[in-house]
Protein backbone atom coordinates (compact mmCIF):
# COMPACT_ATOMS: atom_id res chain seq x y z
CA UNK A 1 0.00 0.00 0.00
CA UNK A 2 1.53 3.27 -1.12
CA UNK A 3 1.56 6.24 1.19
CA UNK A 4 -0.27 9.25 -0.16
CA UNK A 5 0.38 12.84 0.73
CA UNK A 6 -2.75 12.84 2.94
CA UNK A 7 -1.51 9.79 4.89
CA UNK A 8 1.95 11.30 5.25
CA UNK A 9 0.47 14.53 6.61
CA UNK A 10 -1.70 12.61 9.11
CA UNK A 11 1.29 10.53 10.26
CA UNK A 12 3.42 13.65 10.73
CA UNK A 13 0.64 15.25 12.80
CA UNK A 14 0.40 12.18 15.06
CA UNK A 15 4.17 12.07 15.58
CA UNK A 16 4.18 15.75 16.55
CA UNK A 17 1.51 15.05 19.16
CA UNK A 18 3.48 12.10 20.57
CA UNK A 19 6.86 13.91 20.60
CA UNK A 20 6.49 15.30 24.18
CA UNK A 21 5.73 11.79 25.46
CA UNK A 22 8.77 10.31 23.71
CA UNK A 23 10.92 13.12 25.06
CA UNK A 24 9.74 12.48 28.63
CA UNK A 25 10.40 8.72 28.36
CA UNK A 26 13.86 9.21 26.86
CA UNK A 27 14.84 11.73 29.54
CA UNK A 28 13.68 9.25 32.18
CA UNK A 29 15.95 6.55 30.75
CA UNK A 30 18.92 8.80 30.04
CA UNK A 31 20.50 8.21 33.47
CA UNK A 32 20.88 4.51 32.61
CA UNK A 33 22.74 5.18 29.40
CA UNK A 34 24.89 8.14 30.39
CA UNK A 35 25.49 7.33 34.05
CA UNK A 36 28.96 8.39 35.15
CA UNK A 37 31.10 5.86 36.99
CA UNK A 38 32.75 6.54 40.34
CA UNK A 39 36.17 4.96 40.80
CA UNK A 40 36.62 3.95 44.44
CA UNK A 41 40.17 2.81 45.29
CA UNK A 42 40.26 -0.85 46.28
CA UNK A 43 42.88 -3.49 47.17
CA UNK A 44 42.60 -7.25 47.03
CA UNK A 45 45.55 -9.17 48.44
CA UNK A 46 46.95 -12.26 50.08
CA UNK A 47 45.15 -12.92 53.36
CA UNK A 48 48.31 -13.79 55.30
CA UNK A 49 50.32 -10.67 56.14
CA UNK A 50 53.68 -12.40 55.54
CA UNK A 51 52.49 -13.89 52.28
CA UNK A 52 52.00 -17.46 51.14
CA UNK A 53 54.90 -19.88 51.52
CA UNK A 54 55.83 -21.59 48.25
CA UNK A 55 57.90 -24.76 48.85
CA UNK A 56 61.43 -24.92 47.42
CA UNK A 57 61.69 -25.94 43.78
CA UNK A 58 57.92 -26.11 43.29
CA UNK A 59 56.27 -25.48 39.93
CA UNK A 60 52.67 -24.42 39.35
CA UNK A 61 51.98 -23.85 43.06
CA UNK A 62 48.46 -22.34 43.39
CA UNK A 63 48.05 -19.39 45.73
CA UNK A 64 44.84 -19.64 47.81
CA UNK A 65 41.93 -18.96 45.48
CA UNK A 66 39.95 -17.36 48.32
CA UNK A 67 42.53 -14.56 48.55
CA UNK A 68 41.66 -13.32 45.07
CA UNK A 69 37.91 -13.95 44.98
CA UNK A 70 35.79 -10.88 44.34
CA UNK A 71 32.35 -11.08 45.91
CA UNK A 72 31.30 -7.43 46.10
CA UNK A 73 28.37 -6.04 44.12
CA UNK A 74 30.52 -3.77 41.92
CA UNK A 75 33.08 -4.75 39.27
CA UNK A 76 36.76 -4.41 40.26
CA UNK A 77 39.13 -2.82 37.74
CA UNK A 78 42.72 -3.98 38.31
CA UNK A 79 45.33 -1.43 37.20
CA UNK A 80 48.49 -2.79 38.78
CA UNK A 81 49.83 -5.65 40.86
CA UNK A 82 52.31 -5.50 43.74
CA UNK A 83 54.51 -8.48 44.58
CA UNK A 84 56.59 -8.71 47.75
CA UNK A 85 59.06 -11.55 48.35
CA UNK A 86 60.85 -12.34 51.59
CA UNK A 87 64.24 -10.62 52.14
CA UNK A 88 66.27 -13.74 51.32
CA UNK A 89 64.91 -13.83 47.74
CA UNK A 90 64.73 -11.52 44.74
CA UNK A 91 62.13 -11.17 41.99
CA UNK A 92 64.33 -13.42 39.86
CA UNK A 93 63.52 -16.37 42.14
CA UNK A 94 59.85 -16.66 41.18
CA UNK A 95 57.69 -17.00 38.09
CA UNK A 96 53.96 -16.38 37.98
CA UNK A 97 50.99 -17.03 35.72
CA UNK A 98 47.55 -15.50 36.30
CA UNK A 99 44.19 -16.95 35.25
CA UNK A 100 40.78 -15.28 35.42
CA UNK A 101 38.32 -17.87 36.70
CA UNK A 102 35.22 -16.15 35.31
CA UNK A 103 36.37 -16.13 31.72
CA UNK A 104 38.88 -19.05 31.89
CA UNK A 105 41.37 -16.60 30.41
CA UNK A 106 45.09 -16.57 31.23
CA UNK A 107 46.93 -13.26 31.31
CA UNK A 108 50.07 -14.68 29.70
CA UNK A 109 51.01 -17.70 27.59
CA UNK A 110 53.49 -19.18 30.06
CA UNK A 111 54.86 -18.35 33.53
CA UNK A 112 56.90 -15.13 33.60
CA UNK A 113 59.77 -14.24 35.96
CA UNK A 114 58.60 -11.50 38.35
CA UNK A 115 61.69 -9.39 37.59
CA UNK A 116 60.47 -9.06 34.00
CA UNK A 117 57.05 -7.79 35.07
CA UNK A 118 57.88 -5.32 37.82
CA UNK A 119 58.85 -1.72 37.04
CA UNK A 120 62.05 -0.88 38.94
CA UNK A 121 60.89 2.71 39.57
CA UNK A 122 57.44 1.98 41.02
CA UNK A 123 57.79 -1.58 42.35
CA UNK A 124 54.52 -2.52 40.64
CA UNK A 125 53.52 -4.53 37.63
CA UNK A 126 51.61 -1.89 35.68
CA UNK A 127 49.06 -3.61 33.44
CA UNK A 128 49.00 -2.32 29.87
CA UNK A 129 45.22 -2.46 29.89
CA UNK A 130 43.10 -2.62 33.03
CA UNK A 131 41.52 -5.99 33.79
CA UNK A 132 37.97 -6.00 35.14
CA UNK A 133 36.73 -8.69 37.50
CA UNK A 134 32.99 -9.18 37.33
CA UNK A 135 30.91 -8.42 40.39
CA UNK A 136 29.81 -11.14 42.79
CA UNK A 137 31.67 -14.36 42.33
CA UNK A 138 34.58 -13.78 40.00
CA UNK A 139 38.22 -14.15 40.87
CA UNK A 140 41.76 -14.86 39.84
CA UNK A 141 43.97 -17.88 40.35
CA UNK A 142 47.71 -17.25 40.59
CA UNK A 143 50.22 -20.05 40.06
CA UNK A 144 53.80 -19.56 41.25
CA UNK A 145 57.05 -21.35 40.40
CA UNK A 146 59.78 -21.16 43.04
CA UNK A 147 63.03 -21.22 41.09
CA UNK A 148 65.11 -21.60 44.26
CA UNK A 149 65.56 -25.36 44.65
CA UNK A 150 66.85 -25.12 48.24
CA UNK A 151 64.72 -22.56 50.11
CA UNK A 152 60.99 -21.91 50.40
CA UNK A 153 59.79 -18.56 49.10
CA UNK A 154 57.34 -16.28 50.89
CA UNK A 155 55.23 -14.28 48.39
CA UNK A 156 52.70 -11.54 49.13
CA UNK A 157 50.50 -10.32 46.26
CA UNK A 158 48.26 -7.25 46.20
CA UNK A 159 45.91 -6.23 43.37
CA UNK A 160 45.48 -2.44 43.14
CA UNK A 161 42.61 -0.79 41.33
CA UNK A 162 39.11 0.60 41.71
CA UNK A 163 35.59 -0.54 42.32
CA UNK A 164 33.40 0.73 39.49
CA UNK A 165 30.29 2.20 41.09
CA UNK A 166 27.52 3.87 39.07
CA UNK A 167 26.93 7.44 40.19
CA UNK A 168 23.38 8.08 41.39
CA UNK A 169 21.87 10.98 39.53
CA UNK A 170 18.46 12.57 39.75
CA UNK A 171 15.95 11.49 37.12
CA UNK A 172 14.38 14.93 36.71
Amino acid sequence: MAMTNENAGALAGMLLQLAPNFDRVLKGLQFMVQSPVLYSPYLLGTAQAGGTVVPAGTSNFPLPQTDFSHSLEFPFQIDRVRFVVDPSHTFRDARVIVQDLSYSETWMKSPVVLAGLIDANTGFWELRKPWILRAQGSGLQLYVDNLDANNPLSLYVELHGSLLKPAITSRG
